[in-house]
């Protein structure tokens, strides 16, 4: 399969969605394994054709995506960086930029979007006990890198 790699590769912004179209592409194939023909030549037709269907889809997805983030942005008055314009706290910013992406979504999770520790934690893939050390930890990083800014 890394011809349909290089398919994807050669079509796609980046590595990841290239990979993602393959898994995609695989998926398919072996759902549909009956139907694919026994013959090398009329397989590898038959994969390529699969594949382009997953690419006008995988574009349509991502054009659909993109509209959407452009209407939240405009509609909540958001900047890219996901601080509320007018809102910006330029130390609290900084210190959540600074978080490791896990630890920040968590954190964020249960702050801003109202979720408790334990269904932040599910949400992200995390046990309940491995969600709560994370967010304490967490947590308390995020006021240490608080108290330093003010303090300078």
């Amino acid at each position: 399969m890394p011809e349909l790699l290089r398919y994807f590769g050669r079509r796609v912004p980046n590595a990841e969605d290239a990979a993602d179209c393959l898994g995609e592409t695989m998926t398919v194939l072996w759902r549909r394994r009956t139907a694919v023909p026994l013959e090398r030549e009329p397989a590898r037709r038959y994969a390529y054709g699969v594949a382009a269907n997953v690419l006008r889809e995988s574009r349509r997805g991502r054009a659909r995506q993109f509209a959407l983030t452009e209407r939240l942005i405009a509609d909540y008055d958001i900047t890219r960086d996901g601080v509320v314009e007018g809102q910006e706290d330029s130390d609290l910013t900084r210190a959540l930029s600074a978080m490791r992406p896990l630890d920040r979504e968590l954190v964020l999770l249960v702050a801003w979007e109202g979720f408790g520790v334990g269904e932040a934690g599910a949400i992200l893939g995390l046990s309940d006990q491995a969600s709560r050390a994370r967010y304490s930890r967490a947590r308390a990083r995020l006021r240490r890198t608080l108290a330093s800014s003010s303090d300078d």
